[in-house]
């Protein structure tokens, strides 16, 4: 039988193990849409930040024990997706399907850079002792920046996560109609 020449442009199947209450809720709103009820309402869209990381089980228990991030799901050695609140990180390792693919001229992405994550705690100081304790790595000290408190944190692939506290004066714009827009909002 002759090869299809098709399977070389194929990705591979990377199985994925969801957690049982997100394949339920995903069940469910399929069987309400082919029932021809109306889906459940969406919930509200979270911010999306992808990471490369070297070491996908390193980096999800980094960001799950020390930033208290919730697993979603992962596919084994690729992919993983995880939540803090309205914040959704995706970790991908380089050169794994998907994401991590080389692009056409052969660049891998990789890990590492200035873009990062900024992730507000209340007490910044008990928060960087902890992490030190934990033997995590950091790229500066505790610095007074605009309205906040800060110092970055790297994560175990070098990826920074920017830690502040807010000081007096800090402002945080209000939801609502000058706030961030919900889906279906016409701009």
């Amino acid at each position: 039988m002759t090869p299809d020449p098709l399977d070389a442009l194929r990705l591979p199947i990377v199985p994925v193990e969801p957690r049982p209450e997100f394949a339920d809720a995903l069940l469910r709103r399929i069987g309400m849409a082919r029932s021809g009820r109306a889906a459940e309402p969406a919930a509200r869209q979270a911010a999306t930040v992808r990471y490369f990381v070297d070491d996908l089980d390193t980096a999800i228990s980094f960001y799950c024990q020390r930033l208290g991030f919730r697993e979603e799901l992962r596919s084994p050695g690729a992919f993983g997706m995880l939540y803090r609140g309205d914040l959704r990180l995706l970790l991908s390792v380089p050169g794994a399907a998907g994401a991590g693919r080389a692009l056409p001229d052969g660049t891998v992405p990789g890990p590492g850079g200035w873009n990062r994550i900024a992730l507000q705690v209340t007490d910044l100081a008990a928060t960087v002792a902890a992490l030190r304790d934990a033997g995590a790595r950091f790229r500066d000290n505790i610095v007074t920046g605009v309205g906040v408190r800060q110092i970055l944190l790297q994560d175990p692939s070098g990826n920074l996560v920017e830690l502040f506290e807010p000081v007096a004066g800090y402002h945080e714009r209000a939801p609502g109609p000058s706030g961030p827009r919900e889906e279906g909002d016409t701009p």
